[in-house]
Parts: C-alpha cells; sequence; structure tokens
C-alpha cells in the first residue's frame, strides 16, 4: 500500500508540473528590455482566451503594408478590470508602446493610445511598469 501511495504522488507531482510548463510564460516570447512603440490600423480584435489579440495593418518605411500581432494578457484579467470587449474596433489608428517579441512583427502590449489621445494600460500589474 506504501508503494501505491508513493507512486500515486509521485504521478500527481508530475501531472502539475506538465500543466505549469503548458501555459508559457510572455518572457519565452517577448523581450522585457526591449519596449517599441507600434502604430497601425486595427484589422482585428480578439478579446478571448487565453490572450486577447490585436491585429494591425503596419505602413514601414517603404511604404509597404505588414500585419503586426499584438498580444494582451487573458480574457479573464481584462474583465476584471471592466473591459467589455468592445475597446478597440476595426479601422481605428492605434498607437501601442509594447515589448518587442522574438518572432518578427509581434508584440506584448503595455499600453495603447486611442485615436481621441486617451490611453489605455494594458497592463497594470506587469514588471517595469
Amino acid at each position: 500500500m506504501k508503494n501505491r501511495s508513493k507512486l500515486g504522488l509521485i504521478a500527481a507531482g508530475w501531472l502539475v508540473a506538465f500543466t505549469a510548463v503548458a501555459h508559457h510564460s510572455t518572457a519565452f516570447n517577448y523581450n522585457r528590455d526591449s519596449i517599441i512603440s507600434v502604430e497601425g490600423i486595427v484589422t482585428e480584435y480578439k478579446f478571448q482566451n487565453p490572450h486577447v489579440q490585436v491585429s494591425l495593418d503596419v505602413e514601414t518605411e517603404a511604404g509597404e503594408t505588414v500585419v503586426w500581432l499584438v498580444e494582451l494578457a487573458a480574457k479573464n484579467q481584462y474583465l476584471r478590470m471592466g473591459w467589455t470587449g468592445d475597446e478597440f474596433q476595426a479601422g481605428q489608428m492605434i498607437k501601442v508602446s509594447a515589448w518587442e517579441g522574438y518572432r518578427p512583427r509581434t508584440a506584448y502590449m503595455r499600453t495603447a493610445i486611442m485615436p481621441d489621445g486617451n490611453e489605455i494600460n494594458t497592463a497594470p500589474n506587469l514588471p517595469g511598469r
């Protein structure tokens, strides 16, 4: 019986460990030492779990339009902050301050300047604020 209990405890420990690793940290995808500014037109806003996403059409210096994927925290966090899911609208020009992604044209939003000039703090609990 003792061996069975130990085996069960070990199995439970492995399950918890693998579950914890399954959720990625922002540190693996975004450089917290590199804060960038990206300005573009919102093409899509996904108010969803596990992460809220905003797609932006950004014009390069060469005049080309490229798509940026800007990630935010989980939808649940924003619901607790009072968000309703209509914070960003397709066609809006916004400017975001974000951690630069390790993948091209990706970022983790910290703040957004809206068309009316108001600033939305999207990451009030993140380090470096």
